[in-house]
């Protein structure tokens, strides 16, 4: 928004842009973590955030995802074994994923993730791969929107 090179009419027509396509219906937004700590954060930044209102978080286990409604979008940059897990608990971590998304047909997952060998690991090659960085750490960003094929 301070960016001198950009004329301040230009953002203020992106603004209202982005305003005049505001989904104004029902929300329906779950963030999940396996640890109550970052659910207890996620929280609270969605307090400063203004949003707390359209936002649940439970503490829950990825492994275990099981949903009854027929669609819905999964966002997730879990644990890629470099820092938080080590590599082989990531790798548990992914196939179990897998495993429990394979049973919700309808959904869509963005996962980022720096593993190379996460598709192996996830069970299915994404439909889509955009590589990006998460920080200093290269990442792809694997796409699951329902048209690829299970390995």
């Amino acid at each position: 928004m301070d960016w001198r090179v950009l004329d301040p009419r230009i953002w203020e027509e992106a603004k209202e842009e982005a305003r005049a396509r505001e989904f104004h219906g029902d929300y329906a937004i779950l963030g999940t973590d396996f640890d109550p700590r970052a659910v207890a954060i996620a929280r609270k930044n969605a307090e400063r955030a203004g949003v707390e209102d359209v936002v649940r978080f439970e503490v829950a286990d990825a492994m275990a995802f099981d949903r009854s409604t027929g669609r819905g979008v999964i966002v997730t940059n879990p644990p890629y074994g470099e820092r938080i897990l080590e590599k082989e608990e990531a790798e548990a971590l992914y196939t179990g994923f897998g495993r429990a998304l394979s049973r919700c047909e309808g959904w869509q997952v963005y996962l980022l993730s720096s593993h190379t060998e996460f598709e192996r690991c996830f069970g299915r090659s994404a439909d889509k791969k955009r590589k990006l960085y998460n920080g200093m750490i290269k990442c792809d960003l694997f796409m699951y929107t329902g048209r690829g094929e299970r390995k």
